[in-house]
């Protein structure tokens, strides 16, 4: 389940409830090795105290998310210096259903191709998911239902990385009561953007819940 090269987000139960991102170094028994995490918040390598305890959340190859309470319990230094984590059994981890995160509203940079209505646009999304996204259109675009095309989106991750998604689509339906909003539909989206979807999305639902925004 929980296998070497995966990303996993560390939140401190601490009172901070600081988060870092790492990646798994390497496995044993009752051990996890990852590198040295990096702050979300400063984007900087953080130094974890021996005992603070830790909640982790990886996503799985199958795009399926699971959480585990663990703590630092030391430091090696094999081909780099790495922080040792306790690695409680596998059946003690707790699956995150995908509705608590895979849909959040966020105003994200996108670029829009549209073959039927044969328009190009940019414009920001009204909320975003690993499957599909809801659009605002701008006033002089008339879109139809089932048309497709192409766009660009851009994730600006807590990292400070920003990554390009370029996919194909469709247009499932169009809401025009408040205001105009296209619901997209990613089509032969790569395996890759799909991840980075999942952990934008996952990353959002954690910012929003410090806010107080979301509840648990």
């Amino acid at each position: 389940m929980l296998n070497v090269g995966m990303v996993l987000t560390l939140e401190s139960l601490e009172e901070d409830g600081e988060k870092y991102k790492c990646k798994v170094a390497d496995i044993d028994e009752d051990k996890i090795y990852i590198d040295y995490p990096i702050s979300i918040t400063t984007n900087r390598t953080a130094f974890l105290l021996n005992s603070i305890q830790l909640n982790a959340v990886f996503i799985t190859e199958n795009n399926v998310a699971y959480q585990f309470r663990t703590q630092v319990i030391g430091k090696v230094k094999k081909n780099i210096p790495l922080i040792l984590l306790q690695f409680p059994p596998e059946e003690t981890f707790q699956k995150i259903q995908r509705r608590q995160f895979v849909r959040v509203n966020s105003a994200v940079d996108i670029s829009v191709n549209c073959k039927q209505s044969d328009c190009h646009f940019t414009t920001i999304t009204e909320d975003v998911s690993a499957g599909g996204c809801a659009v605002i259109l701008p006033k002089h675009i008339k879109l139809v239902q089932n048309d497709i095309g192409n766009m660009l989106l851009v994730l600006p991750m807590q990292s400070g990385e920003y990554h390009y998604i370029q996919t194909n689509f469709k247009i499932i339906r169009i809401n025009e009561e408040e205001k105009s909003i296209a619901s997209i539909e990613f089509t032969d989206i790569q395996e890759k953007d799909k991840q980075l979807l999942f952990r934008f999305c996952f990353e959002k639902q954690l910012e929003l819940r410090k806010k107080g925004l979301l509840k648990n």
